[in-house]
């Protein structure tokens, strides 16, 4: 992501969600999209996770809410079908070739997403039903079907449009 547009969507999100929550800007971690070389972003990013966390190898940050969206191809977060992420059970954050975009997304891996208190997906859009459908009561497999709670809560929050 070019910096530019990098700092221009923390800003958005600095205005629309953090600014109105009392969390401690030391509490703030940018994710730093702007890298040119995603791998090294995104080890940068899970050294400062696993340092805010003191979490010794092996150990995974537990937290208190993860915000989802889901993609009209059943993603989440930029865990997509047939990407490399969707098998990773070691790493914290990775960056996830993604072939058919010929990109590498930055991303929390499954272990991550799966130890937090609560997984919220957010979904909103007609052309997000089916894929909610297919997802709730068809069980098919798609990457936002493996986000499953070990010890939290996960919740599904949608607008009429999404939920059919």
């Amino acid at each position: 992501m070019p910096p530019e547009h990098a700092e221009s969507n923390y800003r958005m999100v600095n205005e629309a969600l953090l600014s109105k929550v009392p969390v401690p800007a030391e509490n703030i971690f940018r994710v730093p999209a702007e890298e040119s070389n995603a791998d090294a972003a995104a080890q940068q990013y899970e050294k400062v996770v696993r340092d805010f966390f003191r979490l010794s190898p092996g150990n995974f940050p537990r937290f208190d809410l993860v915000l989802l969206g889901l993609g009209s191809d059943g993603h989440t977060a930029s865990l997509f079908p047939n990407s490399p992420g969707l098998r990773e059970t070691t790493r914290i954050f990775i960056a996830n070739r993604i072939e058919k975009m010929s990109t590498d997304r930055l991303t929390f891996t499954y272990p991550v997403l799966n130890a937090a208190a609560c997984d919220m997906f957010l979904v909103s859009g007609d052309g997000k039903k089916d894929k909610v459908r297919q997802i709730l009561e068809e069980y098919k497999d798609f990457p936002a079907s493996h986000v499953i709670p070990q010890n939290g809560e996960l919740l599904w929050f949608m607008d009429r449009a999404a939920a059919g």
